[in-house]
C-alpha cells in the first residue's frame, strides 16, 4: 500500500492540468497538460475511437485480455473434415504492441489488480461501463451494480483521474444513440470533439441508410439471432437467442425493419430443437458467441443435424456476422453487422452494396488504413466468405 501511495504522490508532483472535461457521470475531470500515458478498461471501443483520432500511442495499460489473445475456433462437418478459424480483436491486429502493455485484469476478466494499474503509472484512466470486462458487462446484465461503484471508488482512491463512459448496455436499453455521448467525451479528452462526433455521424449514417431503405417493408422477414454456443449444447439446448429487449433485437426490428423470431425477453436464452422448430425462422444470423461460427457449422456439423429441416437451414439462409470477441456492448465496427443483417434479410433492397467492398471503405474511413491493411482487417474479422459468395 505504501508503494501505491508513493506512486500517487509522484503522479501529483509531475502533472499539471490543461483543461477540464465532463464525463458521462456528469463529473468534471481535470485532464493533464501533457497526456502521454492512459489506462483503458474496455474491450476495444476506446482504442477504436483513439485510433480514429490518431492518439492510440498514448495507451500505456489495458484492462482487457481481448487485445492480447490469439483466438482460435474449430469445428467438424458430418463428412469428417475439420476446420480451424483464427481471428484477432481488430485493435490487436492494428496495434500488436498492445500485447506488450501491462494488463491489470485477470485472465478470466473478472478481477482488477489495482497495484498493477498503479505501477503502470497512468496519467488518466478511461473506464467503459457495460463491456465484458469487470467494469460492468456482468453487473448490468443481471448482476450487482454496487460492484461497479466499488470499482470506481478503488480506482479513484489511487489518485489517478478517472473518466467514466456508459455504453448502451449500461442503460439497459436497446438503442445505440448513447455512443454519441461516449465519443463526445473521448473527443473532449484529446481536444478533438468535432472529429470524434464526425465519426459518430458516419457510423450513424449507415444506420440511417438501412432504415431508409427498409422503412416501407410490410411483409417483414422472421429473423433469429442465434448463438451457436457450446455451453447451450452442454445444457441440452441447441443454442442461445436474443429477446426483444436486447440491442440485437433493436437492430433487427428498428433499423433493419424485420421481426425478431424469438418474442421472449432477455439475452442468451437457451432454446431446444423443438422450440426452434416452433419458431422456424426465415433467416438465421450467427453472432460471435463463445467463438466464431460460420454458416457451414450450422449447415454441416454433426451436432446440428437435428436442425436440418428448419426453413432457414434448408434454404441456406444462414449468415455469420463479423468476428467480434468480447462484444458485450457495441464497438465502432457495429455498422458492419447492421449491413450484413440488412443484405442477408432483404437482398433485393441492398443488391447494389457488396459487403466485401463496403467493409474495406469502412476500415479506411474509421481507422485511416490503406487498402492492404483494410483487406487484412476483413480477414481478421473472418469476413472473407463475403468475397467467396460475392455478398
Amino acid at each position: 500500500m505504501k508503494k501505491i501511495l508513493s506512486i500517487c504522490f509522484i503522479f501529483f508532483a509531475v502533472n499539471l492540468y490543461a483543461h477540464t472535461i465532463t464525463d458521462m457521470r456528469g463529473k468534471q475531470i481535470e485532464i493533464p497538460e501533457k497526456l502521454e500515458r492512459i489506462a483503458t478498461i474496455d474491450d476495444g471501443f476506446i482504442e477504436g475511437v483513439m485510433t480514429h483520432l490518431n492518439v492510440i500511442d498514448k495507451v500505456a495499460a489495458i484492462g482487457s485480455w481481448s487485445m492480447k489473445r490469439d483466438y482460435k475456433y474449430e469445428y467438424e462437418t458430418i463428412d469428417g473434415k475439420k476446420y480451424t478459424l483464427k481471428g484477432l480483436n481488430t485493435m490487436k491486429y492494428l496495434h500488436p504492441w498492445l500485447n506488450d502493455m501491462p494488463c491489470f485484469n485477470s485472465a478470466q476478466g473478472d478481477i482488477l489488480n489495482y497495484e498493477t494499474l498503479a505501477n503502470a503509472n497512468p496519467q488518466l484512466v478511461i473506464l467503459r461501463v457495460g463491456d465484458c470486462t469487470v467494469s460492468g458487462g456482468s453487473y448490468f446484465r443481471g448482476g450487482d451494480p454496487a460492484q461497479l461503484e466499488r470499482t470506481i471508488e478503488s480506482i479513484e482512491s489511487l489518485g489517478i483521474p478517472l473518466v467514466v463512459l456508459f455504453s448502451p448496455t449500461y442503460y439497459q436499453k436497446a438503442e445505440l444513440s448513447t455512443m454519441k455521448e461516449e465519443m463526445r467525451v473521448l473527443g473532449d479528452i484529446f481536444k478533438q470533439r468535432e472529429k470524434a462526433l464526425a465519426l459518430y455521424e458516419y457510423l450513424n449514417s449507415i444506420e440511417t441508410l438501412v432504415k431508409e431503405r427498409t422503412k416501407n417493408i410490410k411483409n417483414k422477414a422472421n429473423v433469429l439471432y442465434f448463438g451457436l454456443n457450446s455451453a447451450a449444447r452442454k445444457q441440452g439446448g441447441s443454442g442461445m437467442v436474443s429477446g426483444i429487449t436486447t440491442p440485437e433485437s433493436y437492430i433487427i426490428e428498428n433499423i433493419v425493419n424485420a421481426k425478431n423470431a424469438f418474442r421472449g425477453k432477455g439475452n442468451n436464452i437457451i432454446l431446444s430443437g423443438e422450440q426452434l422448430y416452433a419458431i422456424d425462422p426465415d433467416v438465421i444470423l450467427l453472432p460471435t458467441q463463445n467463438g466464431y461460427h460460420p454458416a457451414e457449422e450450422l449447415l454441416s456439423a454433426p451436432y446440428y443435424q437435428n436442425l436440418s429441416e428448419l426453413k432457414a437451414v434448408k434454404n441456406k439462409q444462414v449468415y455469420p456476422l463479423a468476428w467480434t470477441p468480447m462484444n458485450c456492448s457495441r464497438r465502432v465496427e457495429y455498422p458492419i453487422d447492421i449491413m450484413i443483417m440488412a443484405k442477408a434479410i432483404y437482398p433485393e433492397l441492398f443488391k447494389d452494396i457488396k459487403v466485401h467492398e463496403f467493409v474495406l471503405d469502412f476500415y479506411k474511413k474509421v481507422y485511416h488504413v490503406n487498402d492492404e491493411k483494410a483487406k487484412a482487417l476483413r480477414k481478421e474479422q473472418l469476413l472473407d466468405w463475403t468475397i467467396k459468395h460475392d455478398f
